[in-house]
């Protein structure tokens, strides 16, 4: 455990919410929370605060990832060792994904993420939401889908049963989404699109129509939990589910002009997970991942992706960060990465903050606890050494992450070690 308060002095403040840095500036932690932000000259340290000195060091709002899969295992290099008894192997593999999703948890907290949101697993997976909620284990504030929706033939079933619901027609569409409402799913997660070598029969066209989604989406909207949609490869899918009143876009390329202007209009996020691209480019040339499909369609889908990131920014659409963890080596503890991506894609090094800090939270509906570098929030912070608005890169070297901290507890500092 942290100390109970803590004044941070000297810091230059990035906020999340995409001003001008503020230089000289000190902040108090009290009980978990962000209690002042002032000049340093204004604010003394109180009887029994830690004073820790960030002279040269950059301060920024704990970053947050709206899209991984805790459980998956990005490696391809690691198989499991199967008994191939299909009952045994079941149980085995469930408890394995558990527990790797432990450690995994652990490097994504100590890469400066303080919160993630998983948009896909089995729903075992809120056992390890609530083993971190309660402390039992070092990581992330954790939300969770678990199962995804998805139609018959569609994306996720080529995994298992236990990864998605098959739900044709709004009425299969709206049982399903309730299940996972009482199961204890934070989001749910409708797929939206098939990818495009998947599913023969449903190649190249939509997922599901808006009139299947509408009365599921309103139903989790009635229960306060946000529906995300992956929608990518098929463009009046995307809209079918902007229409449909998702509330955001995970992958979403391409994106045509029509379909930017209407998820601005509605403040539809996009999280456009760019680190999956180049990652499993990397892993098919290695020979270690095969892509259902061809080359080809993966390259193409990353110019995609590029042309929907300057699309997006065009049209004002709220981006949001996420990575897709788990896929073929988009590691876990390297999603710091996708800030690199989207400044590479055609963001500003600040924009690409505020999508990883404000507009994450905003998206995932903790925007009133956290995201921000403001008073009353709890306080989730990274430390930096440099001016990652020169130098976006800083955010992804370990050793340039002096301090991680989650509600006031200090979870990684190498301050020492200057």
């Amino acid at each position: 455990m942290g100390p109970e308060m803590l004044l941070l002095k000297n810091a230059r403040i990035i906020d999340g919410n995409g001003g001008t840095p503020e230089d000289g500036r000190s902040l108090l932690v009290r009980d978990g929370r962000i209690a002042e932000v002032a000049p340093c000259a204004s604010l003394a340290a109180p009887d029994g605060a830690t004073e820790i000195d960030l002279s040269g060091k950059t301060l920024l709002p704990g970053f947050i990832d709206c899209h991984v899969h805790i459980m998956g295992n990005p490696d391809p290099r690691l198989s499991p060792r199967m008994s191939n008894i299909p009952i045994r192997d079941a149980a085995y593999l469930k408890g394995r994904a558990l527990l790797q999703a432990v450690t995994a948890a652990r490097k994504t907290l100590k890469a400066g993420f303080t919160t993630i949101r998983d948009l896909g697993a089995p729903n075992d997976v809120f056992v390890l939401r609530d083993s971190l909620y309660e402390g039992e284990h070092a990581g992330p504030r954790l939300l969770s889908a678990g199962k995804g929706i998805t139609h018959t033939g569609g994306h996720g079933t080529e995994y298992s049963n236990d990864m998605a619901h098959v739900a044709d027609g709004k009425d299969e569409v709206l049982k399903a989404i309730r299940y996972q409402a009482v199961a204890g799913a934070d989001a749910i997660k409708i797929i939206g699109g098939t990818r495009p070598a998947l599913s023969p029969p449903f190649r190249g066209r939509p997922g599901y129509t808006t009139e299947e989604l509408i009365p599921g989406i309103e139903e989790a909207h009635r229960a306060g939990i946000k529906v995300a949609a992956h929608a990518h490869s098929h463009t009046e899918g995307i809209k079918n589910c902007i229409r449909a009143g998702v509330d955001s876009i995970e992958h979403g390329f391409p994106l045509d002009p029509a379909a930017a202007d209407m998820m601005a209009e509605r403040g539809t996020f996009l999280c456009p997970t760019l680190s999956v691209n180049p990652a499993a480019q990397q892993a098919i040339e290695e020979g270690l991942w095969t892509y259902p499909g061809s080359e080809e369609q993966m390259k193409r889908m990353e110019n995609y992706a590029r042309e929907t990131i300057v699309l997006a920014k065009q049209a004002g659409v709220k981006i949001a960060l996420g990575t897709d963890s788990a896929m073929p080596l988009v590691f876990h503890g390297d999603n710091a990465h996708e800030f690199q991506l989207m400044v590479e894609y055609g963001l500003t090094p600040m924009e690409s903050i505020v999508a990883g800090t404000r507009n994450a939270a905003d998206n995932i509906g903790l925007l009133d606890d956290t995201g921000t570098i403001e008073v009353g929030k709890y306080a989730d912070m990274v430390v930096v050494e440099g001016d990652p608005l020169q130098d976006i890169a800083i955010l992804r070297d370990s050793e340039r992450i002096k301090l991680v901290i989650k509600e006031g507890q200090i979870v990684r500092d190498t301050l020492g070690s200057d």
